[in-house]
């Protein structure tokens, strides 16, 4: 009997998540350095005080909550909330519109993207290595990918970006992560980023600023620098942001896509741009976690920074453990900020690591440092060393 679906190619299985899996199947006593999720010491994903103490207000008003149907652009406290984070000079215009996560902020934006450079300008420009979804999601907005060398002797470069940006002779997209790289920790000084805006200045470009872990490299004031940096230059600027990590509200999917714009007749024109993408994506965002952001920003702002200051403290002891426990080989790749690093081992390493020491990480070398208790740190680096 015919059947259409045999003509579907054998599906890949996402790396991140069947390892991901394997490690949980694993048990207890492995260590799961795979999905980039912030744990507590005791294994379970990390709730902020901030996020605990609003969950706790909103338990006692759950019937009154709007249930019904949102704005297809989202809840507007919400969406000042984070425009205010992105971006704290009030004379900027932005549009903006609630996303599912971070991904789908990333999707709409590209979406937007295609549109503002026209259909006949497809090309859009992707350091690597680059957070693993970053090209899929790319392709299937339709662009052809141009990848550029983000690391040159284990340390962040914009040379190879910016020999790539100054070949360009027509209308082209550029997908840069604002901080706390991932899949390497590892992010471009104000200097570098000065250099790669300074080629981009001259080009007919559209700038995407994937900003998924605002805080956890500094004050979130201080990890929107690049964003800032952008606008001085005049550039056409899009961000997609995510409170998935910095709100540790992963699983309630929640982000938004925002656009800078020239004035209130643009920023209408980009809001309405954006709803006619999101009624064919998805409709609206899920409003849970966008209610739960705007109040940590309206009643709790403070307890939320002292959060983020908590959570960049662990990173960074656990970055230093590491750094004194193994060689001196890891020195440029631990040398980052955020959940991730990208370690110098080799597929047949990363394999043993799993085989031999129930250790999982991806085969490109890439842990979420998040994802490990603190009190693990010194088995991690053990195994590591045994696989050397």
């Amino acid at each position: 009997m015919y059947s259409p679906f045999s003509n579907l190619p054998t599906p890949k299985p996402d790396p991140l998540f069947a390892i991901g899996t394997e490690a949980r199947l694993a048990g207890p006593d492995a260590i799961n350095g795979t999905l980039g999720i912030f744990m507590d010491e005791d294994g379970q994903s990390l709730v902020f005080p901030s996020v605990v103490q609003i969950l706790a207000h909103l338990e006692k008003h759950l019937q009154g909550f709007n249930y019904s149907y949102p704005l297809l652009t989202g809840l507007p406290k919400f969406r000042d909330a984070v425009t205010k984070l992105i971006c704290q000079d009030d004379r900027e215009v932005i549009a903006s519109i609630a996303s599912t996560g971070g991904t789908g902020a990333l999707a709409i934006n590209l979406r937007l993207m295609k549109m503002l450079l026209g259909e006949e300008n497809n090309n859009i420009l992707l350091p690597v290595p680059a957070w693993g979804n970053h090209a899929p999601v790319c392709t299937w907005a339709g662009f052809n990918i141009l990848e550029a060398p983000y690391i040159e002797n284990g340390t962040a470069s914009v040379d190879g970006v910016i020999e790539t940006v100054k070949k360009q002779t027509k209308p082209f997209g550029i997908l840069l992560q604002v901080g706390c790289h991932n899949p390497t920790g590892l992010d471009y000084t104000s200097s570098q980023w000065q250099s790669l805006l300074d080629a981009l200045q001259h080009k007919e470009c559209v700038v995407l600023l994937d900003f998924a872990y605002q805080g956890f490299k500094g004050e979130p004031e201080q990890d929107a620098e690049p964003i800032r940096l952008c606008r001085e230059r005049g550039l056409t600027t899009l961000v997609t942001w995510s409170a998935s990590k910095n709100h540790s509200i992963y699983g309630l999917r929640t982000g938004l896509a925002a656009a800078f714009v020239k004035d209130m007749s643009e920023q209408k024109t980009v809001e309405g741009t954006y709803s006619m993408i999101t009624r064919g994506l998805h409709s609206a965002a899920p409003t849970f976690g966008q209610a739960i952001v705007a109040l940590v920003q309206e009643r709790c702002p403070e307890v939320w920074r002292s959060d983020l200051r908590d959570a960049r403290a662990v990173l960074k002891r656990k970055r230093q453990m590491m750094l004194e426990n193994l060689p001196s080989e890891f020195q440029n790749s631990l040398s980052g900020f955020g959940m991730f690093a990208m370690l110098p081992l080799t597929e047949h390493q990363v394999n043993r690591l799993k085989l031999e020491h129930k250790t999982y990480i991806l085969l490109d070398g890439r842990i979420n440092i998040a994802g490990i208790p603190e009190t693990r740190i010194g088995e991690l680096c053990e195994k590591i060393a045994a696989v050397l």
